[in-house]
């Protein structure tokens, strides 16, 4: 009785209650033409299941998602291909399809009148407006009777996939490198940020061939030091995410924080291309890395694991600062951090040791929330806790751009290889 009752609509629900009363009050007063009435509005809600459930539906749906993978803020479109095979025609369909809100609203369909032999293709949009895995469907068919006092609902198992990945730049390549040098000194050389001077040389050391001083650095520095080539066959570069949610501001995709995750995911997949080995860490901690792996499978699993990243509730800088713990301070270096106390700008920068070239991409929060500021991504100055923050780090050696929220990716990224080298 419960399930039948869970079928009618709310005109079925009234009639059905309307005629119980009439007939419990016509059997009182022994009423017998007002309890015809009665069981005659008892009676259409039965008709009308009976019409629903003799029609048997019968009804095929293939279902897609084109592109089935996009970057965010990306348009797409569902597709999805009806038919209706039965021995009678539907008299009304109400179909709606299963959309998470991250893609936009359910879109509904309504057919007036559906033919024993019937084919059709909707289409609706989708958005992609946050990052993540999703699934559209299943489609849900909705079946009434030709007096609106029966609704039986069938949904399809068949979903289809939907993947959200952050925005990523094509950061082009970076002028004068990779020629005339050594092997050794070709690979980072095409980064841009950092010369030869910076990267591919270290304090020398008793034994090593005097062939391999390099007096440029040594007259800079004043100790003697050697390109050490033998270690940027295979560089290896930590990239530093600040994911605090404190830590960020905006609205959807336009947060600071979707803007860190695209300079990351475009400064990740430029570096792997250039034949470095990237680690990413944010204050959670490490993202997974495909272990061994060079090429597009490192660059897919890098992309995937920054689509499913989520804000931490972590308010201070926590695994952050323990990514680089141990003996590799000859490595790359490269972070991208929104809001920083000057407490916390200082432990950020010590997280270069001597010998490693620092990178930072410090975000002027601020501007996602109050409007743009006039600060271009050209080294102009500008006030704030984001300045105070780029200034610490570029006293400790850190070359440092501060970006707001009309800075591009690569705008920033141009910036930060023109960045002078810090005294």
């Amino acid at each position: 009785m419960r399930r039948v009752w869970g079928v009618l609509t709310a005109r079925g629900r009234w009639l059905v209650a309307t005629g119980l009363v009439v007939l419990v009050a016509a059997m009182v007063t022994g009423q017998r033409d007002v309890m015809r009435v009665g069981l005659l509005l008892l009676a259409l809600p039965l008709v009308g299941l009976v019409l629903v459930l003799r029609a048997r539906l019968k009804m095929s749906a293939e279902r897609s998602v084109e592109p089935a993978q996009v970057a965010l803020g990306t348009p797409m479109h569902g597709r999805i291909t009806l038919g209706h095979d039965s021995l009678l025609p539907a008299a009304l369909l109400e179909l709606e399809d299963q959309v998470p809100a991250e893609l936009g609203q359910p879109p509904r369909f309504l057919v007036d009148e559906a033919s024993s032999r019937w084919e059709r293709t909707v289409e609706y949009p989708l958005l992609g407006r946050a990052r993540g895995h999703y699934r559209t469907g299943p489609l849900m068919v909705r079946t009434t009777d030709p007096f609106g006092l029966v609704r039986l609902d069938r949904r399809f198992t068949a979903t289809s996939e939907v993947v959200v990945t952050p925005q990523v730049h094509d950061l082009g390549r970076a002028t004068g490198g990779g020629t005339g040098g050594s092997a050794g000194e070709a690979q980072p050389r095409r980064l841009g940020v950092s010369g030869a001077d910076d990267v591919l040389v270290r304090e020398y050391r008793q034994g090593d061939d005097v062939r391999r001083i390099h007096w440029r650095s040594t007259a800079r520095s004043g100790e003697l030091m050697v390109r050490r080539e033998e270690q940027a066959v295979d560089p290896t570069t930590t990239v530093l995410l600040d994911v605090r949610a404190t830590a960020h501001a905006g609205r959807g995709v336009h947060h600071s924080l979707e803007w860190a995750v695209s300079a990351v995911a475009s400064v990740g997949l430029r570096l792997l291309e250039d034949g470095y080995s990237v680690d990413v860490s944010t204050t959670d901690g490490p993202l997974q890395t495909a272990s061994g792996a060079a090429g597009p499978v490192a660059a897919d699993v890098l992309l995937q694991q920054l689509t499913d990243l989520q804000p931490s509730r972590d308010r201070g800088l926590g695994h952050l600062l323990g990514a680089l713990e141990g003996e590799r301070g000859e490595q790359l270096v490269v972070a991208v951090v929104g809001r920083l106390t000057p407490e916390e700008a200082y432990a950020v920068a010590g997280l270069k040791r001597q010998r490693a070239t620092g990178l930072a991409m410090v975000l002027d929060v601020g501007s996602w929330t109050d409007g743009a500021r006039a600060q271009p991504a050209d080294g102009a100055v500008v006030e704030g806790p984001a300045a105070k923050a780029a200034e610490i780090l570029a006293d400790q050696q850190w070359r440092v751009v501060v970006v707001d929220a009309t800075t591009s990716v690569p705008q920033a990224w141009s910036a930060l290889e023109r960045a002078a080298v810090p005294a």
